[in-house]
């Protein structure tokens, strides 16, 4: 179901107007990015998956032998879609890291579904989240004491506490704790205590408890592109830390007015910056479908 959020767009316009005198002259003196300008802006990811970094350790890849085809992309070109299939030669897993994404590959290559938590509406997690905004956009608020990341799909939201040093005791949950600082013009995010039961990536990449994630947010490109570089550092998931990198398009809801040219300009809400969309309400969503897990229910208060 999907419902316009009046009071929603009305936080964001305020909170943009925070920074809405920076300029990218300004960032390159060292002023803190301002990925939010007005209340209109949302950041499209280019891809469904992580980009490998120019060296070193990167991120589980599709196979080769088995091209990667999103619905997004087949929106725009009418390719045939296909799965996430992960290239098992990536040497950054532990071997019962491997054996786990090994199963889903099977499943994949036996036609069988092998969807992901999130499409049973279960929160997807850090570093997950980075790889949700495709046809849906990615928003940010930012405030002095912290800066709210969220996902206009499903209206998953993730909270980045401006400030040095973790809880002494975190406790686990789905995105776990981020606290952030700005260097120049990078927004640093450094996450901690991340549930067990989220993928790394769409591979069903698994981590442990140890799961540790920085995630550096910066704009290039004059300010049209959002890129995140992030560092992964588990012990009990993969054999080395290992680098990833994510990039955003910029794009205002106005755009939807306009035709459709690539797979970054999909899907922008025509009826305002942001809509509240309720996952579990889409019971149509999951006819046939093979749910991976039940859908998540509140049993008892977390409060």
């Amino acid at each position: 179901m999907f419902r316009s959020v009046g009071y929603l767009t009305g936080v964001l316009a305020g909170a943009v107007c925070l920074g809405g005198s920076l300029s990218f002259s300004a960032m390159a003196l060292g002023t803190p990015p301002n990925f939010a300008p007005n209340a209109d802006i949302g950041w499209y990811a280019y891809t469904r998956q992580f980009i490998a970094p120019p060296s070193g350790p990167g991120p589980v890849q599709q196979d080769p032998e088995h091209p990667y085809v999103s619905n997004d992309e087949f929106r725009v070109t009418g390719k045939q879609p296909t799965e996430q299939l992960a290239d098992l030669n990536n040497p950054i897993l532990q071997p019962w890291a491997r054996d786990v994404v090994r199963k889903r590959n099977e499943l994949v290559l036996s036609g069988k579904p092998a969807n992901p938590p999130h499409a049973s509406c279960w929160p997807v997690g850090v570093p997950g989240f980075l790889l949700r905004p495709m046809t849906q956009a990615m928003y940010f608020v930012q405030t002095p004491k912290m800066v709210v990341m969220i996902l206009s799909s499903k209206q998953e939201i993730r909270h980045v506490y401006l400030t040095d040093k973790h809880s002494p005791n975190v406790k686990p949950s789905w995105y776990g704790e981020s606290i952030g600082h700005y260097e120049g013009d990078t927004l640093v995010v450094d996450t901690i205590g991340i549930d067990e039961r989220t993928w790394v990536d769409g591979f069903g990449t698994p981590h442990t408890k140890q799961l540790h994630v920085i995630e550096r947010f910066h704009l290039i490109e004059n300010g049209a592109v959002l890129e995140a570089n992030i560092h992964i550092e588990d012990p009990g998931a993969f054999t080395t830390p290992w680098n990833a990198i994510q990039r955003y398009r910029r794009l205002e809801a106005t755009i939807a007015k306009k035709p459709v040219a690539s797979i970054a300009m999909l899907a922008t809400p025509e009826k305002g910056p942001l809509q509240e969309a309720i996952c579990a309400e889409n019971l149509d969503s999951f006819k046939g479908r093979g749910a991976h897990v039940p859908l998540p229910q509140a049993a008892v208060p977390d409060f």
